[in-house]
């Protein structure tokens, strides 16, 4: 796990899509949903790192139209 604590928003939100991108994409995730995801975890300040993936499974691969 990249240890991204220090780094930027948008680049923290960056390398957790792309530590979880081989996971979630096999679990149906668009290259975009999963992008949308990782920006929207970090700006909510949802928790850790580590929180990401299952986060992300909780939410789910399809982006709700009226969000």
């Amino acid at each position: 796990m990249v240890d991204v604590a220090d780094l930027g928003a948008d680049e923290r939100a960056r390398r957790l899509a792309e530590e979880a991108r081989p996971f979630l994409a096999a679990e149906g995730f668009s290259n975009q949903r999963i992008d949308q995801l990782a920006h929207a975890f970090v700006a909510r300040g949802l928790g850790g790192d580590d929180d990401f993936t299952a986060w992300a499974m909780s939410e789910g691969w399809y982006t709700d139209p009226g969000s």
